[in-house]
């Protein structure tokens, strides 16, 4: 007797927003399992997509990663920032923006970051977007990234917002105490570092900005 040819499997039902349902089942998916252990096609079963959607609309892991750091980039910058203040104050409330949007994917970030320190091209790949995140945050502050010292600045505050940002990975606190009070400090002391440097840089830290 012949053997029977197995029925096909049954067609995912299409995703209202392929490109978002694929993001969203990514972050499901890496808050449970590691990173390295993650196919394309894993992300594909979980967001009710055919590989060819998948393909389509995500066709990497780091493609997804990079639409991720794009919603957090919309989510920061989605609201104007106060013109009170100085540039200090401004640069802290979009940083705390930027970690309130992360936060309710914790548990996906940590466990990415626990393999991609050992992904040297997806890291590499993604440094370049995590460079322009910090050029939309200082501009949004009122701190200019152009002209020859701009690429200095982006290089510092991302300096900051990594450091402060390995602090708010083990922050559980509700209200995020630690990583404000490090995000604090660590703009007061670029405060006062700058505070005493030519006019030049009047858009930095210290002055009140243009």
């Amino acid at each position: 007797m012949a053997a029977k040819r197995p029925k096909p499997a049954a067609k995912p039902e299409p995703a209202a927003d392929p490109a978002e349902a694929a993001l969203d089942a990514m972050l499901r998916l890496a808050a449970r399992r590691r990173w390295a252990e993650i196919a394309l096609a894993d992300i594909a079963a979980e967001a009710g997509l055919s590989m060819a959607d998948m393909i389509r609309h995500a066709p990497s892991r780091t493609a997804l990663l990079k639409a991720f750091g794009r919603r957090i980039d919309a989510a920061t910058l989605s609201r104007p920032v106060e013109a009170d203040g100085t540039v200090k104050d401004r640069l802290f409330d979009l940083i705390m923006r930027r970690f309130d949007a992360l936060a309710p994917h914790k548990d996906a970030v940590r466990g990415i970051l626990a393999d991609l320190g050992r992904d040297l091209p997806s890291a590499v790949c993604l440094l370049p977007g995590g460079l322009a995140s910090m050029a939309w945050l200082a501009e949004a502050a009122g701190v200019s990234p152009r002209g020859p010292l701009g690429a200095l600045k982006i290089k510092v505050l991302a300096a900051v917002y990594a450091a402060t940002f390995r602090v708010w990975l083990g922050d559980d606190s509700a209200d995020a105490t630690k990583t404000m009070a490090y995000l604090d400090k660590a703009l007061g002391r670029l405060e006062s570092l700058t505070s005493s440097l030519p006019a030049f840089l009047n858009d930095w830290p210290g002055r009140r900005g243009v």
